[in-house]
């Protein structure tokens, strides 16, 4: 068990995310839990980002059944229906070990699950609701598993939520905000690799007078018309923030030290990135390296009340 364990935490751990440095903040059991989910779900994500869609045309044309039935395959195994799929045996064993001997439920892996098919069917996304439709699996997905281990209680088989709203209605808002704030982050490099990586709607990118296929140029010759864009999703982030703040105002005073300590951690990074992009974008991109390294090594350096 240790070494699916540590199996799951290296490959969770490439993605170096700022989600993974709160949850090093929290217990033992909960760290566990946190990588076999994340783990299980990074695999499925850079297998459509990487595998699939920065492939050529044709090429995608040839692998779109094979990858959705990996997809239907992954998230039967995250749920315990089978045991073969694309999955490592290690990552499902530590799934096994972890997430399913817990209350935690579907909704995460059939969100996620969704939201990947949407991605390899290549679906158009017009207009803000269909961004939100897809943030739901794409982004709230993890940042619910964070909240339900937040939260959740050890229990008989292994961990039980029991507090008054369900994880998602915690996780809703931060997770949209912290996506947000992901997008202007690497809009650069997701326009560079591919527009097919660029998750940002349509009448937006429109709206700014810009167009997906020729977005890595208009940043590269730092188009203001590109701030405009940054200034239309900042709006929208603090939106997320203010309601997420508000959500996760009750919760709080329920659940323990160390885990208030991850949730603040990983919330103060956020809104720091958020700050440094409200005035120069194009200056906060060019910073957001350096100021998010140190703000993880901050976060791994704080005290954590016993």
């Amino acid at each position: 068990m240790a070494e699916d364990l540590a199996f799951c935490r290296e490959i969770a751990g490439r993605a170096n995310a700022n989600l993974l440095h709160a949850a090093r903040l929290l217990p033992t059991a909960r760290q566990e839990f946190f990588f076999a989910t994340y783990a299980a779900m990074r695999l499925i994500d850079d297998a459509v980002d990487d595998g699939f869609l920065c492939r050529p045309t044709e090429e995608r044309e040839h692998e779109r059944s094979a990858m959705l039935a990996d997809i239907d395959n992954w998230q039967d195994q995250c749920l315990g229906k089978r045991e073969q799929g694309p999955l490592p045996a290690e990552v499902y064993r530590a799934l096994k070990a972890t997430a399913q001997r817990s209350d935690l439920g579907e909704t995460p892996w059939t969100g996620l699950a969704d939201a990947m098919r949407r991605d390899v069917y290549e679906q158009p996304m017009p207009d803000w609701d269909d961004f939100l439709g897809y943030a739901a699996g794409a982004t709230v997905a993890p940042a619910t598993i964070f909240i339900y281990l937040l939260g959740a209680e050890p229990a008989e088989r292994g961990f039980a939520w029991d507090l008054p709203d369900l994880p998602v209605h915690y996780a809703a808002d931060l997770g949209i905000f912290c996506y947000l704030v992901h997008i202007l982050r690497d809009l650069a490099k997701d326009a560079e690799r591919s527009e097919r990586l660029v998750t940002i709607p349509d009448s937006l990118i429109e709206e700014a007078g810009l167009q997906k296929i020729g977005l890595s140029d208009a940043i590269r010759a730092r188009d203001p018309r590109v701030g405009s864009l940054a200034a239309d999703l900042r709006e929208r982030a603090s939106f997320h923030l203010n309601a997420g703040r508000d959500c996760l105002q009750p919760l709080r005073p329920l659940i323990g030290r160390r885990e208030q300590l991850a949730l603040s951690g990983l919330i103060g990074i956020y809104e720091s990135l958020f700050d440094r992009f409200s005035a120069d974008y194009f200056a906060g991109m060019a910073d957001a390296p350096a100021l998010e390294q140190a703000l993880r090594k901050k976060l791994l350096a704080s005290q954590v009340p016993s």
